[in-house]
């Protein structure tokens, strides 16, 4: 397992990174949290009208991928089939990992292979975890994701 921690991937090394994961996995997933607790801005709601011919299930939670909540509370976690058009659609909703936050955009964007996580991310917290060995990923320039046990 390796983290990626506290360098946001910005530009050219952020969707190098984006379209290495998008060709790579075939579900996307992020959740929005309650609108009491992080606020959503039209972005947010503009990004899931524009994924939702790709949508394959919405699963409530008392959490996202990376983090877990008080069991009272019931997050939606959106999954999506990653092609060209909801490949389209991520590329250009934000400029960095990072931005993926509320209230502009979902939490914790996450990619998945055959069901298991591959990359989860937790942007509030300023950090990535890649489940894969994945050279190529690894390598990419800007990136510095250390090796963790």
């Amino acid at each position: 397992m390796y983290e990626l921690k506290e360098t946001d991937l910005t530009k050219e090394a952020y969707r190098q990174l984006l379209e290495r994961l998008l060709d790579v996995c075939d579900t996307v997933t992020f959740a929005v949290l309650p609108k009491k607790m992080m606020g959503q801005k039209p972005t947010l709601h503009r990004l899931l009208q524009d994924l939702e011919p790709y949508l394959q299930e919405t699963v409530l939670d008392n959490g996202t991928r990376a983090n877990l909540f008080d069991a009272n509370i019931s997050v939606p976690n959106y999954y999506y089939r990653i092609c060209t058009g909801s490949k389209q659609v991520i590329l250009k909703s934000a400029n960095s990992l990072f931005s993926w936050q509320q209230p502009a955009l979902p939490e914790d964007l996450s990619f998945l292979k055959k069901g298991e996580e591959y990359v989860v991310t937790n942007a509030h917290e300023g950090y990535a975890m890649l489940f894969a060995e994945d050279e190529q990923l690894i390598e990419l320039g800007g990136t510095k994701w250390s090796r963790i046990e």
